[in-house]
C-alpha cells in the first residue's frame, strides 16, 4: 500500500450517496482499495479504509479524531459537533474518556437483561394482531412497534413520542445529509431533539424513576455536567437507540429468506444468539462510522499519513475478517456503540419469539424495492402466517394439500415430507425425532399434519410443558415416537 499524500487524492471523489440498490446491498466503494469518495453536501474527498488491520489501527490510535464536519457532514451525526461536551459521537480524548466512565455502567448485559420480560410481553402482543389478520408488512406491523416499545421502555419516556418526535431525529441523525436543504433540515431534527429532552431532563429531576434518562441524569449531575451537557449525552443515547429499528427489520428479513437456518435453531445445532450475529455480518450493520482526521504521527497501518487526511472507516469487508465478526458491527475501538448489548438481546427476543410462534412464515411481496439510507430497509415486505389448523382440515403450511386419509401409525414423518415446504422438509427427513429440539406445539402440529399422531403422543402434551419451548417435550418424544 501506497504511503497517502496530498498528491494521491483524485481530483474528482465520486459522492457516497447510498441510493437504494438492488437487494439493499451496500456501495462497492466501500469495498474497494484506495477508494475515495466525498459527501453529498461538500467537502474535502475521504479516504475509505476497510481492511481489518487498517480499521483498527485508525479507530483505536489517539491521534485520529473525529472530523465533526459541521457544515459539510456526511451524515446528520455530525452537525453537532463536540460542544458543548455531551455529543459522544463528536468528542475525543479525555472529555470523552470521563463521560463514557461516567455513564458506562448503565449500558451492560445485566442492564438489557432487565428490559426482556417487557419484549417477550410486547412481542406476544403484536403475534396475537398478526394472528387475526394473517399477514402484515415487516416493519410496519412487527419491526417498528417492537423497537418503540423497546426503546421508550429503555429511556423511560412515553411510548407516545416515538412517531412524532424520536424516530423523525433518529432518522435524521443516521441519514445522509444532501446538497440544498439538507443540512437545515438535520439540524432542524438536532434542535428539536434538544428540546425535547431538556424538557424530559427537567421531569425526571423532578421525579427519577428506573429509566435511562433518569439515570443518566443522575449520574451526570453527579459527575459535575451542566443540565445542557446531560441533554446533549441523553439525546445522542436517543437517537442511537433508534437503530434498533433498521437492525431488527433486516434481521427478520434475512432469516424469512433463509428458513433452513431457523430450522437449525429448532434442531439446536444453533442458537438464536448465533444466528443474530450471522445476520448482522451478512447484512444488518450500518456499514461506515463518522470520518476521522488524521493529527500528527498519524498512520493508517504501518504507514505515516499527512496532518488533516480524512478517512471515512467502512466495517462491511473488516466483519468478514477471521478475527472480525459481530462485535465490530458496532464499531471498533473509544467510540463503540454503547447500546450494543440491548440490540442484541432485543434482536434476538424479538426474531426468536416471531419464529417459535410462526416457524414457517414467509414473503408474499414478490420483489423488494429499498430504500435510501445507509443500512436500507424495504419499502414494504409483506409476510403471510398459516393459521394453525387444530381440526385437520386444511393445511397450515405454505403449499400444502388438504388433509389426506389418514395413514398407519407407523407411517411416521418421513413420507409426508414430499408435502412439506422446504423449511421443514429437513426436519422430517431425519426419521428420527428423538433428535429433534421441538420449537413449539405449532410446529409440532404442522409437522404431523396428515400424519396424526400416536395415541400416546399429543400436540397438547407440548402445550403443558414448562420447559423452553426450544427443548419441549424432548423426553416425550423419545419414549412415545420411536426409530421407524
Amino acid at each position: 500500500m501506497t504511503t497517502t499524500s496530498p498528491e494521491a487524492r483524485p481530483a474528482a471523489a465520486p459522492p457516497l450517496t447510498f441510493a437504494a440498490n438492488p437487494g439493499g446491498r451496500f456501495p462497492s466503494v466501500l469495498t474497494e482499495d484506495d477508494g475515495w469518495v466525498t459527501a453529498p453536501a461538500g467537502g474535502a474527498p475521504m479516504r475509505v479504509i476497510h481492511r481489518y488491520e487498517e480499521l483498527l489501527s485508525v479507530k483505536s490510535s489517539p491521534a485520529w479524531r473525529m472530523a465533526n464536519r459541521c457544515e459539510t457532514p456526511l451524515t446528520g451525526a455530525e452537525i453537532p459537533g463536540g460542544d458543548p461536551p455531551g455529543h459522544m459521537l463528536g468528542m475525543d480524548g479525555a472529555p470523552h474518556r470521563k463521560l463514557r466512565r461516567t455513564i458506562g455502567h448503565l449500558f451492560t448485559g445485566r442492564a438489557a437483561d432487565t428490559l426482556r420480560p417487557q419484549m417477550a410481553k410486547t412481542a406476544g402482543g403484536l403475534q396475537d394482531q398478526l394472528a387475526a389478520a394473517g399477514t402484515g408488512d415487516l416493519r410496519a406491523d412487527y419491526a417498528e412497534p417492537a423497537t418503540a416499545a423497546t426503546v421508550c421502555a429503555a429511556l423511560g419516556i412515553p411510548a407516545a413520542d416515538w412517531a412524532p418526535v424520536i424516530r423523525p431525529a433518529g432518522e435524521a441523525a443516521f441519514g445522509i445529509v444532501h446538497p440544498g436543504g439538507g443540512l437545515a433540515v438535520s439540524r432542524a431534527a438536532w434542535d428539536g431533539i434538544w428540546a425535547y429532552y431538556r424538557r424530559i431532563v427537567a421531569a425526571k429531576r423532578a421525579s427519577p424513576d428506573g429509566g435511562l434518562v433518569a439515570q443518566m441524569y443522575l449520574a451526570m449531575n453527579q459527575a459535575g455536567y451542566t443540565t445542557e451537557e446531560i441533554v446533549r449525552a441523553v439525546a445522542t443515547v436517543s437517537n442511537g437507540a433508534t437503530a434498533l429499528l433498521p437492525v431488527l427489520e433486516r434481521v427478520l428479513l434475512w432469516l424469512l429468506q433463509r428458513p433452513g437456518t431457523v430450522v437449525e435453531v429448532f434442531l439446536g445445532e444453533r442458537t438464536w444468539p448465533q444466528v443474530i450475529r450471522e445476520a448482522m455480518v451478512q447484512c444488518a450493520l450500518f456499514p461506515v462510522t463518522p470520518p476521522l482526521i488524521a493529527g500528527r504521527d498519524a498512520r493508517i497501518g504501518g504507514h505515516p499519513v499527512p496532518e488533516g487526511t480524512l478517512v471515512l472507516p467502512s466495517l462491511i469487508s473488516a466483519v468478514h475478517h477471521p478475527r472480525g465478526g459481530a462485535w465490530l458491527a458496532f464499531g471498533p475501538g473509544q467510540h463503540r456503540c454503547p447500546g450494543d448489548e440491548l440490540t442484541l438481546a432485543a434482536v434476538a427476543e424479538y426474531a426468536g419469539a416471531f419464529f417459535r410462534r410462526y416457524p414457517c412464515a414467509y414473503l408474499t411481496t414478490p420483489v423488494l424495492a429499498w430504500r435510501d439510507g445507509p443500512l436500507a430497509t424495504p419499502q414494504e415486505a409483506r409476510f403471510a402466517v398459516r393459521g394453525l389448523c387444530r381440526a385437520g382440515t386444511a393445511a397450515a403450511l405454505p403449499g400444502a394439500p388438504l388433509q389426506r386419509p389418514r395413514p398407519r401409525r407407523s407411517a411416521g414423518l418421513a413420507p409426508a415430507a414430499g408435502s412439506l415446504p422446504s423449511a421443514c422438509r429437513r426436519v422430517a427427513a431425519h426419521r428420527d425425532v428423538r433428535i429433534m429440539g421441538l420449537p413449539s406445539d405449532d410446529l409440532v402440529w404442522d409437522l404431523c399434519r396428515g400424519h396424526r399422531a400416536p395415541s400416546r403422543w399429543r400436540p397438547s402434551i407440548a402445550a403443558r410443558c414448562r420447559r423452553s419451548t426450544a427443548t419441549c417435550c424432548r423426553g416425550a418424544v423419545a419414549r412415545w415416537w420411536p426409530r421407524t
